[in-house]
């Protein structure tokens, strides 16, 4: 059975604490059907880094009686947005929560680009006489690097792996597989997705840990495209060449492994091996064992021949009316950022 509307008795006891701290109903922008008070939003200026403006609205959600849900959503004027949301049962404990987290936390800027965080803010949970540190999670997170958007997605459940997406608009990009794979193991290929390209993001961790590794690595990402796209494919080859035939070799450990379990299977009989040896009975039990081991895997290997790293033959990244190929600033690369 649906909850009934938010009536005015019950509007004027839950923003009792908003306007306390000087934050106002939107009661045009709001749904009293749906439970949902959207508050007037408030332009917070841009900073002496050069950092744009940050537009700030509050949404209170109160899907039951004593379930509600306080978000936090910042919008640049470029349209990109942050979120912070958590749960609880007093909007007043809510808002404090919301507020003791820096807007500047949810989004960050670096020399070429801008990204901006989803997160959801934990409740703190009580540890003995002391109360632990409230913990925030991300859960999306957006980069913004010249004309090119890198969307990253962090599934809920720990151990699998992020997702990145690397698209633009108006332009089928042209990137070799290992463009970020180079940066480490944590990275995968990239491949082909629509008119993107998508790669797995390996985090570690539980819970917090994970997110901030994650959001390490994306930051990382996000650097390593505005220097790598900045030049030209050429100078990409020539500056992670060692690191592309690591990105080769590692490629190829699954058919490495394979053939080896194959060959040392063919071989077993010149071993001269008896029948009841705990070594021929290995090496014969091993292809199913290796093949259950597999399926264990969260991400199951690619057996393939891996492509070498060849030089990049293309003059540019992008076509050369785009803001990354001609040098001609976007609304984000043209502001000279540093980081918070």
């Amino acid at each position: 059975m649906a909850a009934p509307p938010l009536t005015h008795h019950e509007i004027l006891t839950l923003v009792g604490p908003f306007t306390a701290r000087g934050r106002h109903v939107d009661l045009a922008a709001s749904d009293r059907a749906a439970r949902r008070l959207v508050f007037k939003a408030l332009v917070h200026p841009g900073e002496a880094d050069g950092s744009p403006e940050l537009r700030e609205t509050l949404v209170l959600e109160n899907r039951d009686v004593s379930d509600y849900r306080l978000t936090r959503r910042l919008t640049l004027p470029s349209g990109l947005e942050a979120t912070l949301y958590t749960e609880g049962a007093d909007p007043g404990d809510l808002l404090a929560r919301i507020e003791a987290i820096a807007l500047r936390r949810q989004i960050r800027w670096q020399s070429g680009f801008v990204i901006a965080e989803n997160h959801r803010l934990d409740a703190p949970k009580s540890s003995g006489r002391e109360a632990a540190a409230t913990a925030m999670i991300l859960t999306h997170a957006t980069a913004q690097v010249g004309a090119l958007t890198v969307e990253l997605k962090l599934p809920a459940l720990g151990g699998i792996p992020a997702e990145l997406e690397l698209k633009m608009a108006t332009e089928r990009l042209s990137f070799p597989e290992d463009l970020l794979a180079v940066l480490g193991w944590s990275w995968t290929r990239l491949i082909r997705a629509g008119g993107g390209w998508k790669c797995s993001l390996r985090v570690r961790g539980k819970a917090e840990a994970r997110s901030r590794d994650t959001e390490q690595k994306f930051e990382l990402t996000a650097a390593h495209l505005v220097q790598t796209l900045a030049a030209s494919p050429r100078s990409f080859h020539e500056r992670w060449l060692k690191r592309r035939w690591g990105v080769t070799f590692r490629r190829a450990v699954p058919l490495a492994v394979t053939v080896a379990l194959i060959g040392t299977a063919a071989a077993v009989p010149s071993m001269g091996l008896s029948e009841d040896s705990l070594w021929r009975m290995v090496v014969f039990q091993s292809p199913p064992l290796l093949l259950v081991l597999v399926f264990c895997f969260r991400e199951l290997p690619q057996i393939e021949i891996p492509p070498w790293p060849r030089r990049l033959t293309q003059p540019h990244w992008f076509a050369a009316d785009t803001p990354m190929a001609s040098g001609e600033p976007t609304s984000h690369s043209s502001v000279n950022h540093t980081a918070t």
